[in-house]
């Protein structure tokens, strides 16, 4: 093997090693998930082995959450609707914690609780990170999981912190570059359907427009921005009835407040004065049941606004009243969302039409104004922990800038607010760089020791070259040899023999004959000569000692030539049937047939991996492939989220002995759910809760959910 060839692997190796880390574009799908709306959903793969999930870009939590198998009735329409569920048995690396609270209590309620534990979560084939906070959901007020951007560390239990997934990526292996981020929610309704784009470490630039406007994350790292005026303009020519002006004011600047960026939720929260004015202008009516505004259709439908060809206007700043204003514009598309089955208080199965809505919630307080998942549809959000800062920008929607990407990365700075990686601070490397270095050094090594014996072994066949041992061996390989070509310049000897002897392979005229290539006779060792070659048909001898032939041809008498031609013939037969040497057959060719290439369909994998009898992980359904899992004591309702994540977490209870079918690596006990589950600080969730459904644990099991809406008036 050439030494410069794995020099050059050694140098890449070491070149890749200490190289700066670069921003991870995570996968995104335009395999739409949601209950609220089509979002473009990021793929992640938790556990081992891994198991793919679609989860939704949360830009507050630092958490992950993935539903349960209990979150579905066992049906692919569900499942694939949830963005595939998590077996917590299917994994060999999961370490229950136990049942916690999500989010803020306060807001959320008490039954709001997920399965805590630690698991690896993967990005790609490169990027992952062990002993990550997850937690498992059984409950329809989240639809789909989460993957948290958020920094702020998670204790459980008063006991040890644990960082987010963000932070794990810069601070133990140095996987990006800095705790940042760059984020769009992607646009279903544009071009054949945008994808949402996720950047760790930097910003796709291709993806925004860049603006001058500096914005400040909150005490808490919450990227919160005044809101100072919106506006809505049409290009028709022919204005609603209800407007006054083109463009008509919907948020006035008297009104400008404090606004947090939240893709948790896909709504805008609002002041309630500001929804009855964005009603008024857009022809909606509120529903008290579902707190939803819907379409009057004596007065709008989304179609007609369609047509006016609608543009939202939001000047945004860093603080209310701001001088330094950036204008975002979005079009009518980002708000014509629609609600489906899944929803809380949504009456119907998977196969029901799908209802238009305008995604505008009332806030009940100055701290519930939110622009959720739908503003970010047509902006890009970039947030830089280690400077305090974040911004907000004009997404580009091209093709271009879909199917190309431009990485920037964003660096640390010297005086970040943020730790870097944990190996920094005693050398200059990072433990990846030294990993790799210490791989590029190791092919070095082991290249060089190959050379050496490489050029060791052909010395010695050289210097062997000229010895009789060598010689023998090379002469009794006549038939593994190919004869020299007609061109070549060395002379062709033959085996010693006369006229008479027969060819030695089996050949006719159009063969050509096989013969030893040399630049002098080569002597075939053999045996003693059999004595009746040289005896008379009296039986006397004609010669006293081996070799001796006797006199030349021209000088022999009569008597010594008087031999007939058939008794020589008898003669050399006796000699022929007497030599050492045995008939030529392939050494191996039993051996061969009986035993099976490595390359065979048997053993290669490029034709297929042999099974090893554990079930598959699909990137939906049942992952674990227990049908236990799925058995009607825990096939909730996808609308019935409390109850039945009672009943699911119920299964088992302390000390029972588990089915010999429901773990593929060892039970994960699931306790019963607490009257109030404790919490962990800090958590940031979403903030928002439902309203208009009781209270599932007071609530007999067997009893129906009566908050349900009815779309029949």
């Amino acid at each position: 093997m050439r030494l410069d060839l794995f020099v050059w692997t050694a140098t890449v190796y070491i070149g890749l090693a200490s190289a700066e880390p670069a921003p991870i574009v995570c996968t995104s799908s335009t395999e739409y998930v949601g209950y609220d709306g089509q979002w473009s959903p990021i793929t992640i793969r938790v556990g081992a082995p891994e198991q793919w999930l679609s989860v939704l870009p949360s830009t507050l939590s630092q958490e992950t959450w993935v539903m349960g198998l209990s979150a579905c009735d066992g049906t692919s329409a569900c499942q694939a609707a949830r963005g595939g569920l998590f077996s917590s048995n299917g994994s060999s690396t999961f370490q229950s914690l136990g049942l916690y609270e999500l989010g803020d209590s306060a807001v959320l309620g008490d039954s709001q609780v997920g399965y805590y534990g630690l698991d690896t979560i993967s990005l790609n084939d490169m990027a992952f990170e062990t002993n990550q906070i997850i937690a498992i959901l059984n409950t329809s007020s989240v639809w789909v999981g989460e993957i948290g951007l958020g920094v702020q560390q998670t204790r459980i239990n008063g006991s040890e912190t644990r960082l987010p997934l963000l932070s794990s990526l810069v601070q133990n292996n140095s996987m990006i570059p800095s705790h940042s981020f760059g984020y769009t929610a992607g646009a279903a309704y544009l071009l054949k359907g945008v994808p949402a784009s996720l950047t760790l470490g930097g910003v796709d630039q291709n993806r925004f427009d860049s603006n001058n406007l500096n914005l400040t994350l909150s005490s808490d790292y919450a990227p919160v921005l005044a809101v100072n005026a919106i506006s809505v303009a049409t290009s028709s020519e022919e204005l609603p009835s209800t407007w006054n002006a083109n463009p008509t004011a919907l948020l006035e600047k008297s009104e400008a407040a404090t606004f947090t960026v939240d893709s948790s939720t896909p709504f805008l929260w609002m002041p309630p004065t500001v929804c009855e004015r964005i009603a008024d202008a857009l022809g909606l009516y509120y529903n008290e049941t579902l707190e939803l505004y819907f379409y009057n259709d004596t007065i709008s439908t989304p179609d007609a606004l369609a047509q006016l060809n609608l543009t939202f206007t939001f000047e945004i700043g860093n603080l209310p009243g701001s001088t330094e204003n950036v204008e975002l514009a979005l079009s009518y598309g980002a708000f014509n969302l629609e609600l489906s089955y899944g929803f809380p208080g949504f009456d119907g199965n998977f196969t029901s039409p799908n209802v238009p809505y305008f995604p505008l919630r009332r806030a009940s307080s100055a701290t519930e104004y939110t622009l959720g998942r739908a503003f970010l549809q047509e902006t890009y959000l970039a947030v830089d922990y280690e400077r305090n800062t974040f911004s907000l920008s004009q997404a580009v929607i091209t093709e271009q800038s879909v199917n190309n990407v431009d990485l920037a990365a964003i660096t640390r700075p010297n005086n970040s607010i943020f730790p870097g990686p944990t190996t920094s601070e005693n050398s200059g490397l990072s433990s990846g760089a030294k990993a790799g270095i210490g791989v590029g050094v190791a092919i070095a090594i082991v290249a060089s020791l190959v050379l050496v014996w490489c050029l060791l072994r052909r010395k010695r066949r050289a210097s062997s070259s000229n010895s009789p041992i060598f010689e023998k061996s090379k002469t009794r390989r006549i038939f593994s040899r190919s004869p020299k070509s007609p061109g070549s310049n060395t002379t062709v000897s033959e085996l010693i023999g006369d006229k008479r002897q027969p060819t030695e392979l089996n050949a006719d005229n159009t063969t050509t004959r096989f013969e030893l290539p040399a630049s002098a006779a080569v002597e075939m060792p053999a045996a003693e000569v059999s004595p009746a070659f040289f005896q008379n048909p009296d039986g006397r001898n004609n010669v006293g000692s081996r070799g001796d032939l006797g006199p030349p041809a021209a000088g022999r008498t009569q008597g010594q030539r008087r031999h007939s031609k058939e008794e020589e013939a008898e003669a050399a037969r006796s000699e022929r049937s007497a030599s050492p040497v045995p008939p030529y057959s392939p050494e191996h060719a039993q051996r061969l047939s009986d035993s099976v290439s490595p390359y065979s369909a048997r053993h290669s994998r490029g034709f297929g991996t042999v099974s090893s009898g554990e079930p598959g992980i699909s990137p939906v359904g049942n992952s674990s492939g227990n049908p236990s899992e799925r058995n009607s004591n825990s096939a909730p309702s996808p609308v019935s989220p409390d109850v039945t994540f009672h009943r699911a977490f119920s299964r088992f209870t302390q000390g029972s002995e588990p089915s010999s079918n429901e773990s593929s690596y060892g039970q994960h006990l699931t306790p019963h759910a607490p009257d109030r589950a404790p919490s962990r600080s800090p958590s940031r969730g979403s903030r928002f809760v439902e309203e208009g459904l009781e209270d599932a644990s007071e609530a007999p099991p067997s009893s129906s959910r009566s908050a349900r809406f009815s779309w029949e008036e």
